[in-house]
């Protein structure tokens, strides 16, 4: 008889084509998201998949969050950062054919999996990516860094732009082609979910995005946490461009000037609350990404002065 963890990991897409499905969520020192998240999970239309959270170090061990749900898996490990969280959980999926992520802080819908899994269709190569609605509207901060997130989504989308990239919340593909190649790189701080998408199109893959898929992120910021969230984007894109230059990656790293006062007005043309607010928020985003970029260029100029 077909054991509950394999029966439940079987997913069914539109096409009524039955595949195995796994979801991997890296999780560190946050259990009360995580059990949000997992809340969520069990909503989901058709029921619960098989689950895999990576504990990636947390200071009080998560496994007695997942212990109530009995489609989800802990994994714990010496922490290492969220991307290779991400590699262990994929490869501890052994018989899945797909798999998706999420983030512990958020809370997808009901017919998320469903349609995630649907728009990947088994298809090789195709990286999917659903969308990411802020879950707390009320927070400026929250709002300001979603807004952004969602402006390089609508502008690489509607340019066709080589840098195309899903933020790793909501992403769903092939587990042999993730393996392929080479998983999540090394990344430190940021960039880890750039620098997959750029090589997964260098290879051949295509990304797909699928808007109607949904999840909802309460990433709850407040002025200090938005300066360092975006200073840690600026250190991760430099690690991007390095690993670019590593390999010759010659698409272009920056983009026109029109692109940036795009990107301050976007929220005023969007509804929601304390749009100025968040404009204004957008701006302090790319002044503390170039902190964070000339902070790591200083890292390594003393570090090749040493």
């Amino acid at each position: 008889m077909e054991d509950t963890a394999m029966r439940d990991a079987k997913h069914v897409d539109d096409t009524g084509a039955g595949r195995e499905t796994a979801i991997v969520i890296a999780s560190y020192n946050r259990p009360e998201e995580l059990r949000t998240c997992l809340e969520a999970l069990a909503g989901l239309d058709g029921g619960p998949v098989r689950t895999i959270v990576v504990d990636d170090g947390s200071d009080t061990p998560l496994a007695g969050v997942c212990a109530p749900f009995d489609w989800a898996e802990c994994i714990r490990q010496p922490n290492a950062g969220p991307g290779q969280a991400r590699n262990r959980g994929v490869r501890a999926a052994e018989g899945a054919e797909l798999i998706c992520f999420t983030d512990d802080d958020c809370r997808p819908r009901p017919d998320w999996l469903t349609r995630l899994v649907a728009a990947q269709g088994g298809i090789e190569k195709r990286l999917v990516g659903g969308r990411i609605e802020n879950a707390l509207p009320r927070n400026v901060y929250s709002s300001a860094s979603q807004s952004l997130s969602s402006y390089l989504y609508d502008f690489y989308q509607s340019h066709g732009s080589g840098m195309t990239f899903f933020t790793t919340n909501n992403v769903c593909f092939r587990r042999e082609d993730f393996l392929a190649v080479g998983g999540f790189g090394d990344f430190a701080v940021a960039s880890e979910d750039r620098d997959l998408s750029l090589r997964w199109s260098a290879a051949g893959g295509t990304l797909v995005y699928a808007p109607d898929a949904v999840v909802d992120h309460a990433h709850a910021l407040d002025m200090g946490t938005f300066w360092r969230q975006h200073a840690g984007y600026g250190r991760g894109l430099r690690d991007l461009h390095k690993a670019m230059n590593a390999r010759a990656d010659g698409r272009s790293k920056l983009e026109g000037a029109g692109f940036y006062l795009n990107m301050l007005g976007y929220p005023l043309r969007k509804e929601g609350h304390n749009r100025l607010g968040q404009s204004l928020l957008i701006g302090l985003s790319q002044v503390a990404m170039i902190a964070g970029y000339g902070a790591a260029l200083r890292r390594e100029r003393r570090a090749r002065a040493k």
